[in-house]
């Protein structure tokens, strides 16, 4: 954990993560990262050190923006 800290919020201070969650029912985190696409995503968290010693596991998924919320503008 020394080393994972400060690789984590260096990927913070670099834009590249905007915010982290602890899960509540279960364990783990939540990265909610600024990056163009999930092979990206994948590539910065397996540099991190308890992924480069097998410690960790993922699921990305990619997310947007509400896009139906449009519809709710064009009703005004």
């Amino acid at each position: 954990m020394p080393e994972e800290v400060p690789a984590t919020l260096q990927l913070y201070l670099d834009g590249r993560m905007e915010q982290f969650w602890l899960r509540d029912q279960a364990k783990g985190v939540i990265f909610l990262m600024n990056v163009d696409s999930v092979d990206e995503a994948d590539t910065l968290l397996k540099a991190l050190p308890l992924d480069r010693d097998n410690l960790l596991t993922f699921d990305l998924m990619q997310i947007g923006p509400l896009m139906p919320l449009r519809l709710l503008m064009n009703a005004a």
